[in-house]
């Protein structure tokens, strides 16, 4: 086409240059010959060539616009047709994307409500949609369409949508994104965790044991340990001494958090049967990281769980709080002093390599905290390093400021104490800051000479809290199981320097500080806590001096015993006393002291005392006798801590009252299982000493709550009944049909035989070994039947050739047998 309009150019332009050259002709004939000579032929024949020309180019112009003008409208009705064909196909795709394509579509108006919904959004929502707002699909996604979100994440039924929201022009896309968000479940719940078990003073515990007993106890804990990290699928390896490590994914350990981590009452009562002094300590880590960084953060959940004293478990999931389980029985003692002599040797090492050293105990400090610091000074004067303590005798308790008075009379103590402006001054890169019986940063008398010190270490007797502690120290010497700070300084002294020196005045400071942390050796208190008590005696400990220190003024006694008249008794165990929400009280150890007379009402094992600390304080101080009730557990859990025996908390801005009815609550929550409110629940799973998944059981209110929500329990309303019975009758149904698939699974097994092939050597006797997944894997590939092989059971010994028999327990009373035929390979 292009060619021949090419063509028509070219004629048209050849006819205009005859025509030109016609006219042009006429006017040269014209002009330059004289009138006589003019013939008027030639000028009809110019004139009419040119005429011709002019004629014939206007045909050709006039068909060549013709001709353009037509081809122009033909391609135009072609790109119609086309464009008509293509709206067609778009308009066909549309309505297949409108509501044929697996995608919701909404629109609605300014009001919120749907005006317009595809056939796929009504089935999503099993609803017409139209008319309707669309807080009655989600009242949670309405608040998401209201915010503007521009994609949003839903749940409906047992599906999973992804939303993405046009805020312009108000429609809702929704897209099935089940599939996406199930694997990416599956892949959370299979991560990683790590454990770490260890069997605290086991071997101690056990050496009054014959050898016989020895591996009966032994083979009941392996076993009990093995039974637990096999019910979640685990793997369980045994590592040297009594340590052990163990490998599940997510979702067994969230399980293992649901259970309760029921390995510690499992342990406690094979531990009470042989009445063995050991405990279990358990150290868990569940984070999406490289495994050498999991196994370092399962070693350090470990050791925070022996901080705490041990004989609990740590567990430490990524994204959540760091929980704690067991601490049912007081930290176990060890009686070997390898620790002691690690430790010490560690600090000595630290000291040596510093220029000099400063101590400094915790705020308002007590007995144990001057005694331990004493004690410790002169620990370190013997590497002939200059030392000093840092001290505030306003930031002290009663007790302590009666014995500052003392130590003011002995100018060569009294010379070592120096104030917070004279250690800022002495602290230098190359010092070294050592701390006593304090556990948090917060707790420190000075934390001005923490956040200065480069270099420091630490020793304390206290557990130590998760997220709270003390981070970056070159030491960290912390006993649970200790009766003092006290208790620890004094071990370390023979293995410091035999030859260190204390007065007598520091000996009795120290020992006050054994009595006062023990309540007169009644409370965490070991064979070490006598021995130490005895080696401070021999230094002159003065045991009468130090009950003058420790007697109480008629004013404070007055206050102790009219505070115990006050004494109420809930559960028929706990006794509480409450001071006036105006009555502040002198001192902070008053409440302590208040909770350590309740201990001597009979019937009581554990005591709480609330009272306000200061204008803006109230605290509560905790006591318990015995393993029966684990304070610590109670304090922490309202945000205090402490010991298993002895624990408190303080709360800024808050009521005494409100403080009381908080603690009344975690009470009953935690431990009272009985009073005259009580309720139906319906337990959901099976509770120890309380009944089987599924039983209805009356129990209080408090403990009701309790054990629904924790999701052990529901309400036992008509509806819950009606569910659970239907839950069962599913349950009956299907375990029935699981067991008729069990019968025809042992039919198809029974009489089965397969053949194994083993390198047989001299006498008949194979080379290898036959394992149940070698027998396992055979079968599947001779016969396509897969069998577990934690369910097959072969002869004790299968050493030579021969046909031998194996056992499938497919359940307890469905058992099927298959011939193993071992023959010699060839």
């Amino acid at each position: 086409m292009k060619h021949f309009f090419n063509k028509i150019k070219a004629l048209i332009f050849a006819v205009i240059f005859i025509g030109g050259a016609g006219v042009a002709g006429y006017f040269t004939y014209y002009y330059l010959t004289d009138g006589d000579d003019k013939n008027f032929y030639f000028e009809i024949i110019f004139l009419s060539l040119a005429l011709i020309s002019f004629i014939i180019a206007t045909i050709l112009i006039y068909s060549f616009i013709n001709k353009k003008n037509s081809d122009t409208i033909k391609m135009l009705e072609l790109r119609l047709k086309k464009w008509t064909n293509i709206s067609y196909h778009a308009s066909k795709a549309g309505d297949e994307a409108f509501n044929k394509l697996p995608i919701g579509i909404v629109l609605y108006d300014s009001q919120y409500n749907i005006i317009w919904a595809n056939e796929h959004s009504k089935e999503i929502f099993n609803s017409k949609l139209i008319d309707s707002p669309i807080d009655s699909i989600s009242k949670d996604f309405m608040s998401d369409v209201i915010r503007n979100q521009t994609q949003i994440n839903m749940k409906f039924g047992d599906k999973s949508y992804e939303v993405i929201h046009n805020t312009e022009f108000n429609i809702l896309y929704f897209f099935d994104v089940t599939e996406r968000e199930e694997t990416k479940k599956r892949y959370n719940e299979r991560k990683l965790t790590i454990g770490i078990i260890e069997l605290d003073n086991f071997e101690e515990s056990i050496k009054k044991f014959d050898m016989q007993e020895k591996a009966t106890i032994r083979g009941s804990i392996l076993g009990a340990i093995s039974d637990w990290v096999g019910k979640y699928h685990g793997y369980l390896q045994t590592l040297q001494g009594d340590r052990m490590s163990f490998i599940v994914d997510k979702e067994a350990v969230l399980r293992m958090k649901k259970d309760n981590f029921y390995i510690f009452d499992k342990f406690e009562e094979i531990t009470q049967k042989y009445r063995l002094k050991t405990s279990i300590t358990i150290g868990v880590a569940c984070h999406d990281i490289n495994y050498d960084e999991l196994g370092s953060i399962a070693q350090a959940q470990f050791e925070l769980a022996e901080k705490r004293g041990g004989g609990q478990g740590c567990v430490n999931i990524e994204n959540e709080a760091v929980s704690f389980f067991g601490a049912k029985s007081n930290a176990t003692e060890k009686n070997d002093l390898v620790e002691v002599r690690q430790q010490t040797l560690a600090l000595k090492d630290h000291v040596q390599s510093s220029t000099n050293v400063v101590l400094m105990c915790h705020n308002f400090a007590d007995c144990d905290a001057i005694g331990s610091m004493i004690g410790a000074f002169h620990m370190v004067k013997t590497s002939g390093l200059d030392c000093k303590m840092a001290f505030d005798v306003n930031k002290a308790d009663v007790t302590v400021k009666k014995i500052y008075e003392f130590i003011k009379k002995d100018p060569a103590l009294m010379e070592n104490f120096i104030t917070e402006e004279q250690a800022l001054e002495l602290i230098k890169p190359t010092s070294l800051l050592i701390i006593t019986d304090s556990q948090a940063p917060r707790l420190v008398m000075f934390p001005s000479l923490l956040q200065k010190a480069s270099r420091f270490s630490i020793i304390d007797h206290h557990i130590d809290s998760a997220g709270v502690g003390f981070e970056g120290f070159l030491s960290d010497y912390r006993v649970t199981a200790a009766s003092s700070a006290v208790e620890l300084v004094t071990e370390m002294f023979s293995f410091y320097n035999p030859d260190i020196k204390i007065t007598p005045l520091e000996a009795s400071i120290m020992l006050a500080g054994v009595i006062v942390d023990t309540n007169n050796f009644t409370q965490r208190s070991g064979t070490r806590t006598f021995e130490v008590s005895a080696t401070l005696k021999s230094y002159g400990a003065d045991m009468i001096f130090v009950r003058k220190l420790l007697q109480e003024s008629l004013d404070s006694e007055r206050l102790i015993s009219s505070s115990i008249a006050k004494a109420e008794i809930y559960g028929n165990r706990f006794s509480l006393v409450t001071l006036d929400e105006n009555q502040t009280i002198p001192d902070r150890t008053t409440l302590a002291k208040i909770s350590d007379r309740q201990l001597t009402i009979a019937g009581v094992d554990a005591s709480f005392t609330v009272g306000r600390i200061d204008a803006n304080t109230c605290g509560i101080s905790a006591r318990s006798l015995g393993d029966t009730v684990n304070v610590q557990l109670i304090m922490e859990g309202m945000g205090g801590g402490g010991h298993f025996n002895s624990a408190a908390l303080q709360r800024k801005d808050c009521k005494i009252i409100d403080l009381k009815n908080e603690l009344i609550n975690t009470l009953k929550l935690e431990y009272v299982d009985g009073g005259s409110e009580k309720m139906k629940v319906i337990l959901t799973q099976d509770v120890k000493g309380k009944g089987k998944k599924g039983e209805t059981k009356e129990v209080a209110n408090g403990y009701g709550n309790y054990l629904i929500q924790n999701n052990l329990a529901v309400a036992a309303t008509p509806e819950n009944i009606k569910k659970i019975e239907e839950d069962k009758e599913r349950e009956r149904v299907a375990a029935e049909n699981q067991h008729n698939l069990l019968l025809k699974f042992k039919d198809e097994i029974q009489g089965k035989q397969i053949t194994v092939q083993l390198k047989i050597g001299a006498g008949g006797k194979n080379f290898g070994h036959i394992t149940e997944k070698m027998v396992c894997d055979e079968f599947e590939a001779q016969t396509g039947m897969h069998l577990d092989k934690r369910k097959v059971e072969l002869p004790a010994d299968i050493n030579s050739v021969g046909i031998y028999t194996a056992t499938v327990k497919l359940a307890a009373d469905v058992v099927a047998q298959f011939d193993i035929n071992v023959e010699e390979k060839k």
